[in-house]
């Protein structure tokens, strides 16, 4: 049997200092994150610099790690605003592990200035070959996060070739770029928002129609089966391949998302901390484990999903949504922020609009949603209220410790006939 290679790293996104907590209570060993500029995701809220000092203190505390992106490629106006930039993080309490660049230039600045901070060199650097990998290495890169077209044959050979110089990421779940690792062009031109410099605004997922040129105005839909969004990629899903993730040498796998809720950054980083586990204390695939963690990773607002390049070269697979548009997440009801155990009562902050005899699931760290029927709602004083309906709103509920142990999440359960549901 192959030897089991280093457990590897999960690294999940923070667009903000709740969705960084989710990541990290349900499973995070890192998370990546951007301040309020010269990040690739300029319109997710982001972290202050007083924030990044605050985030830094969180994670540090419980063992994590934090990786700043600094990887828009910059134009010679902002220059100066970057060194300001640099120089003000100096001043912080606590700084992260390491910056995330894509810039020659960029990754110079932030080794002079900050010269305790790890390099990490972005995907937006499509690095696609170990000579890419080594010549990095050796300007002081401690890990490469790879282009997302890479195929499992070109992941193993570089592995091979780089060993331990330095070390390799990879997105293993979340949207995809109809372009080279977000070196596109298309939003600018049609939208005026520079891609590359973090304000995509995704004109690949728009619908488009066919105009002849001697019928203007004349617009001609594209169809394939029910319609097409003809630039629109699949998102990645690679949690039911985890022993190829691995196997494959791969030191850190990366979680899209920045932009996505705090439900998701819990959701999708709890399904794959447990397929990565499982598979690491047992050395093989849980068939059954799998198919519920891939439910989990359904119950997210996303696109269909595909496995991207790791199994095909680029379009050689069917890669193109046949569907456009997000499937729907289940409800993200609330957010566990306390368990009283004596009275067996759990504090929620509200998110979406709760009601007495409701179905839902709580999904608490490593541990699959939990089917519950809420019978007893109260309001912040202990009252009884018949619902919820305020965001922000603390309520709470009787609970079993054995379903909530410390913190989680509460979302909505749709209910198949012949369910049994635990009643609270």
């Amino acid at each position: 049997m192959t030897s089991m290679p280093k457990k590897p790293e999960i690294v999940s996104p923070a667009g903000d200092f709740e969705k960084l907590k989710s990541a990290l209570l349900f499973g995070a060993d890192a998370v990546y994150f951007s301040g309020k500029n010269f990040g690739m995701r300029s319109a997710a809220g982001n972290f202050s610099l007083g924030e990044i000092e605050r985030a830094c203190l969180y994670a540090h505390a419980r063992k994590k790690k934090l990786y700043l992106t600094v990887n828009t490629v910059p134009g010679v106006r902002e220059l100066e605003a970057l060194k300001c930039y640099l120089n003000e993080l100096k001043g912080l309490a606590e700084l992260p592990d390491a910056a995330v660049c894509a810039d020659i230039g960029v990754v110079a600045l932030v080794k002079k200035t900050l010269p305790t901070l790890d390099i990490h060199i972005s995907t937006q650097a499509n690095v696609q070959n170990q000579l890419s990998c080594l010549a990095w290495a050796e300007y002081g890169a401690k890990r490469i996060i790879l282009s997302r077209e890479l195929g499992f044959d070109d992941i193993r050979a570089i592995k091979g070739a780089v060993g331990d110089k330095v070390e390799l990421e990879c997105f293993v779940h979340g949207a995809m770029c109809m372009a080279y690792s977000g070196r596109c062009f298309l939003s600018n031109y049609l939208a005026g928002r520079d891609s590359n410099r973090g304000a995509c605004a995704q004109p690949c997922r728009w619908k488009y129609s066919v105009v002849e040129e001697k019928r203007p105005g004349q617009y001609l839909p594209v169809f394939e089966d029910e319609g097409t969004s003809i630039f629109s990629s699949k998102d990645l899903c690679m949690v039911e391949h985890m022993d190829d993730l691995v196997l494959s040498g791969i030191d850190a796998f990366k979680i899209e998302g920045r932009m996505k809720s705090a439900y998701y950054a819990a959701c999708i980083t709890n399904a794959y901390r447990q397929a990565l586990d499982n598979f690491c204390e047992t050395g093989k695939m849980d068939g059954g484990l799998t198919k519920r963690l891939k439910e989990e990773t359904e119950s997210v607002s996303r696109r269909e999903y595909g496995t991207g390049y790791f199994y095909a070269p680029p379009f050689a697979d069917a890669s193109i949504c046949e569907k456009p548009g997000y499937i729907q997440e289940k409800t993200y009801l609330g957010l566990c922020v306390g368990y009283d155990s004596e009275n067996a009562l759990a504090t929620f902050e509200q998110r979406n609009k709760v009601e007495l005899g409701q179905m839902a699931q709580i999904l608490s760290p490593s541990r699959l949603g939990d089917d519950i029927q809420i019978q007893n709602l109260q309001d912040a004083d202990g009252n009884p209220i018949e619902s919820a309906p305020h965001p922000g709103m603390v309520f709470r509920i009787k609970i079993d410790e054995g379903v909530k142990k410390a913190n989680g999440i509460w979302r909505s359960r749709e209910i198949e006939p012949g369910d049994m549901l635990r009643s609270l």
